[in-house]
């Protein structure tokens, strides 16, 4: 399995992706930002595990704001 971490810049955005992700069967942490840039508002991370090339193509289908993402 592969991981990525996908930054939002807000906790609405962050739970639209997680759902998202665990309805097409992966697995997802999200966390807090602690220090987040000015230019990634709140700033949430998640962490999912699964089919990660599919979930960043559901993320841009479903037009969900994200900043960037890394695999890990």
């Amino acid at each position: 399995m592969n991981r990525v971490n996908i930054k939002f810049s807000s906790v609405t955005h962050a739970l639209r992706a997680k759902e998202i992700i665990e309805q097409n069967g992966g697995k997802v942490i999200i966390r807090k930002n602690a220090n987040p840039l000015k230019n990634e508002g709140c700033g949430y991370n998640i962490i999912a595990t699964g089919d990660v090339n599919k979930f960043i193509r559901l993320i841009k289908i479903n037009r969900i704001n994200y900043i960037g993402y890394a695999f890990i």
